[in-house]
């Protein structure tokens, strides 16, 4: 995923037979591009994207998925070339259909897991001040978990050595892996999304953004021939990751939100919740997530999309009635019934008797009672006050109310109290996934303090 490649070779569409020489390339930053000596669309008129184009490399075959047709031009001999951005890239099969691209197994390698895990089977014994040294390396036992159901989930680790014969160097570059596998072939496109919703667990427990490195996909029906033996392939996927930012970086152990070392023997049952918490709150979770693509830089859209983090949160998983149901119903009629308006007016009363939801002061003020810790206690002391400039501050940056612009928040004292709201949705969603405060407080200080 982040390595950077050219292929040339030649280029069709599955149902035609004319192939067309061109050159696919892959760079994580600067993008992906096919450029054809032709093209598969009308020039000037036809923009229409192709859902499959096929190739034929000198790195084996090729599938390139949703590619949009972003240019035309006439070279100086009148050749025509055309050139395509391609969403998705499978290296190693063709398909000829975007429905039948189904796997049963993915293995993709995690910016920053390593380094969260923390585990290493490696041991260097020096001796005789430098003169003599001792290396041994044991594989790291796997751990295995169940992300959903009809899917079993596994980290493993590697250690190889490669050696360099002028020199006499040795390295042994260790690495963690996880692999999916489904009880049943599934479209990429749903494998794409499990991968994304397990690096967002880690782009939380690492507090940086986390991205795949490499994603290697397989199923029992697309074999290769070893010799006189038939293998299953391995193919590789590639396409340009949004959450990847060369800014990005490795964090140790003590920059960790939460080590593994404290949460290891729950962690099966964690990424589990982590899961389910995922497919109940997506867009809570994605509010939060989308910080972390550059975490460095303060606008005021962030203080607006962690507050909607909140009360969404909050509306999903407390109490949003305020008055029982059937209750309110009543109330609500007995008002109608006891007035004598004009239409307008009458809608107009009616609008206004609509709410029956807590605003957003009350479900911060709750939020809070649930899940505080000694980080939130330390930072909001005083929960209500706290709550009431959170709901004004939201107010105005959503409504820009002219009246409410004098007290408004700006700068840094917008980004403190930003920062204050988001270790409570924080708390919040690891409190949900069954992390204690207690491992997760002093991440918060050194993150957030």
């Amino acid at each position: 995923m982040t390595s950077k490649f050219e292929h040339k070779g030649e280029w069709k569409l599955p149902n035609d037979e004319n192939w067309i020489n061109g050159t696919l390339k892959f760079d994580i930053e600067q993008g992906t591009s096919l450029e054809l000596f032709g093209t598969f669309n009308q020039p000037f008129f036809d923009r229409d994207e192709q859902k499959i184009i096929l190739g034929k490399t000198t790195n084996g075959d090729i599938t390139l998925i949703n590619s949009w047709y972003s240019s035309t031009k006439t070279s100086h001999n009148g050749i025509i070339i055309g050139k395509y951005t391609p969403s998705i890239i499978l290296e190693g099969h063709h398909f000829t259909e975007s429905s039948e691209i189904k796997f049963s197994k993915v293995i993709f390698r995690v910016f920053n897991l390593f380094q969260w895990l923390n585990l290493t089977g490696l041991e260097v014994n020096i001796k005789n001040q430098s003169k003599s040294y001792k290396i041994e390396y044991d594989e790291i036992p796997k751990i295995e978990f169940k992300l959903r159901e009809n899917c079993e989930g596994k980290i493993t680790f590697d250690g190889p050595i490669t050696t360099n014969g002028p020199y006499n160097s040795i390295e042994l570059k260790e690495a963690a892996y996880i692999t999916l596998e489904y009880s049943k072939s599934e479209h990429y496109e749903l494998i794409l999304r499990d991968i994304s919703k397990v690096i967002g667990f880690f782009t939380i427990v690492t507090f940086e953004q986390s991205y795949p490195q490499s994603i290697v996909l397989s199923d029992d029906k697309y074999k290769r021939k070893t010799f006189s033996l038939e293998r299953n392939k391995y193919i590789k996927c590639f396409y340009n990751h949004t959450s990847y930012n060369k800014r990005h970086r490795l964090r140790n152990r003590a920059e960790h939100l939460v080590s593994f070392e404290d949460i290891s023997t729950e962690f099966p049952k964690i990424i589990e919740n982590w899961y389910n918490l995922y497919e109940d709150t997506e867009e809570v979770i994605f509010l939060i997530l989308n910080h972390f693509k550059d975490k460095y830089r303060f606008t005021n859209d962030k203080f607006i999309d962690t507050v909607r983090a909140l009360e969404s949160y909050h509306r999903i998983h407390f109490n949003n009635d305020r008055i029982p149901k059937d209750e309110f119903e009543k109330l609500v009629s007995n008002i109608i019934t006891q007035v004598k308006l004009e239409e307008q007016d009458l809608n107009w009363l009616k609008q206004r008797l609509m709410g029956n939801e807590p605003n957003l002061k009350i479900r911060i003020e709750e939020l809070v009672e649930k899940h505080s810790n000694d980080f939130i206690e330390h930072n909001v002391p005083k929960v209500n006050k706290f709550a009431r400039i959170t709901t004004e501050n939201r107010n105005y940056y959503t409504h820009y109310d002219i009246r409410k612009k004098k007290n408004a928040l700006k700068g840094k004292e917008l980004s403190e109290l930003t920062r204050q709201n988001r270790a409570i949705i924080i708390s919040c969603l690891l409190n949900h996934i069954g992390i204690d405060s207690k491992y997760f407080e002093d991440g918060l200080k050194y993150n957030l303090g």
